[in-house]
């Protein structure tokens, strides 16, 4: 949202204006209802209606009626034949009476700053501001278990492991570990191998070799 970056009365007057507006929008689209349930769970009823012309009224282990709350094509089947109303067992989560009761609340208007009684008191100052170094930061911290930007996670330190590169131990790390002394030791007490002696002396950038020389014909 915009009233992220805003200061704290500025943030909530922003959300409390939204919230006012939203509520007011859900109301008048419940009004306009022309079922019981709403439009697109009407959709997903006459959708099971066409698929249950493939279904034999038999029993079933889809599960689908008791997670979704709405009749699947199985137990639409059933209902049909039986000639009883299939949005009559739709969950009570869907009717136009459930969503007009979450959205009844009323969120009315407040007085504006110009309306405010005027205090006698110093007016209070805002803190003194200091420019934090890079860029500033917009988004908000996730948490462990959230999703990304674009769907991805990225693995927290909280499920990270760490262990010793010499060891291999949990409970420390190289700098901390004891054989890193002796890793030196061991490379101090090594001494490095005499140099062989070329056994033939490299050609001077002046020569070059004979055979690959071509005489031009004229």
């Amino acid at each position: 949202m915009q009233a992220r970056a805003k200061p704290i009365i500025t943030l909530l007057e922003m959300i409390r204006n939204y919230m006012m507006k939203r509520l007011s929008k859900k109301r008048a689209e419940i009004e306009k209802w022309k079922h019981h349930v709403g439009p697109n769970v009407f959709k997903y009823v006459e959708k099971m209606k066409s698929q249950s012309v493939y279904c034999t009224p038999v029993t079933y282990a889809c599960r689908k009626w008791q997670l979704v709350g709405i009749p699947c094509s199985h137990a639409m089947s059933v209902i049909l034949t039986s000639h009883m109303n299939p949005f009559d067992y739709v969950d009570a989560y869907y009717k136009k009476e459930t969503y007009a009761k979450a959205y009844q609340p009323m969120i009315y208007g407040l007085n504006g700053p110009k309306l405010w009684p005027r205090s006698e008191n110093l007016p209070v100052q805002c803190p003194e501001f200091k420019k934090q170094r890079g860029r500033p930061k917009k988004s908000r911290n996730l948490q462990s278990d959230e999703v990304g930007k674009g769907g991805t996670t990225k693995l927290r330190k909280n499920y990270y492991i760490g262990r010793c590169g010499l060891c291999g131990q949990v409970d420390h790390n190289r700098r901390r570990c004891n054989r890193r002394g002796q890793s030196s030791q061991a490379t101090d007490s090594t001494e490095p191998a005499a140099p062989t002696p070329c056994s033939e002396a490299p050609a001077s950038a002046g020569t070059t070799d004979p055979a690959r020389k071509k005489k031009k014909v004229t």
